[in-house]
């Protein structure tokens, strides 16, 4: 008798977990497309280019730094149950005055702004360890290219050793990505997440997106 019932048990347990498993099937394979926007404070990247330029004479120059935060915009496409690939488009920014004199220096004269974007194109991998209807768990990995660009505009009657008044440089670098830990949650159409980034995301980042 015990025996029937714990079959009995078993078979009502397995077909409860097969139907829940169709559902959560039914949902990312009807809804495999994601878009989503995000917002963050200062990347790996970013960070270390702000230390290596304040190092040395390039502090005594510079006045008010403004950074404005790192925004993306990621696609990612449902693969399976745990794995989804796609590409994430990232911006970062910061502007400084210039001046002519030291910080110290009361005769110091403000000469130009000098405005600094950090632009990232990558392909994107996330993968799920942890999958509920409203909760999700995943760590990913994102590689491909990056660029800085320096735009220094000179105010009237300054210039640089070269007499450029507005000049504009971009440097190209390979860009990288690791998400340690992200964590989704919300409905199969509508979702939160946050993340925690090492590379050319931010170090913590919230967005918003929508399943389709």
């Amino acid at each position: 008798m015990k025996k029937i019932f714990v079959l009995m048990m078993a078979a009502v347990l397995g077909s409860a977990s097969l139907m829940a498993q169709e559902v959560q099937t039914a949902h990312w394979e009807n809804q495999r497309n994601s878009l989503s926007i995000s917002a963050g404070y200062v990347s790996g990247f970013f960070f270390s280019k702000l230390i290596i330029a304040w190092i040395g004479p390039a502090a005594s120059h510079a006045r008010k730094t403004d950074y404005y935060g790192s925004y993306g915009l990621q696609y990612h496409y449902q693969v399976n149950s745990w794995c989804r690939v796609g590409a994430k488009f990232n911006w970062e920014g910061e502007d400084y005055d210039m001046w002519t004199g030291k910080k110290d220096d009361a005769s110091a004269v403000k000469k130009g702004v000098t405005f600094g974007h950090a632009l990232s194109l990558v392909a994107s991998a996330q993968f799920t360890y942890f999958n509920r209807e409203h909760v999700q768990i995943y760590s990913g990995l994102d590689a491909g290219v990056g660029t800085y660009i320096s735009d220094v505009k000179y105010l009237p009657g300054y210039a640089d050793s070269d007499g450029n008044t507005h000049p504009v440089k971009a440097t190209w670098l390979p860009a990288f990505n690791i998400t340690p830990i992200g964590v989704a949650f919300g409905s199969w159409r509508v979702f939160g997440f946050v993340e925690t980034n090492i590379g050319y995301e931010a170090f913590a980042k919230v967005g918003l997106g929508v399943h389709f």
